[in-house]
């Protein structure tokens, strides 16, 4: 091989992005099957509680409070270590779990940069 192909073959970065919002399903089938899907996750949740009814608003609330947590541990520490991650995805992360910073990080951008 040639150099300057191998070199071109480094820096080339493969595109396979896809957006889930454009599929074959209307917008109310797609919060159908978001639902369909929360409701799995917070039943499994519900059974490490405990039997009793009201742990499914418990589990709810849990969910609910640890979504994005749960997906920037994911993200980090999972899948990141083969494939890499956009860095617009790890900002809007950042963002749902430290609402606070993101807002300090704004107010010292518009106080300083603009």
């Amino acid at each position: 091989m040639y150099p300057g192909k191998i070199e071109r073959r480094k820096n080339f970065e493969r595109r396979d992005d896809i957006d889930l919002c454009d599929s074959i399903f209307a917008d109310t089938w797609r919060d159908e099957l978001r639902d369909i899907d929360k409701h799995e996750i917070v039943s499994v949740i519900c059974e490490k509680i405990g039997p009793c009814p009201s742990n499914f608003s418990v589990a709810e609330a849990i969910f609910e409070d640890m979504k994005y947590e749960i997906t920037k541990y994911v993200i980090h520490h999972i899948y990141s270590r083969e494939d890499g991650v956009r860095s617009r995805l790890l900002l809007w992360l950042d963002e749902k779990t430290n609402p606070d910073n993101t807002i300090k990080l704004s107010d010292f951008i518009n106080k300083y940069f603009k």
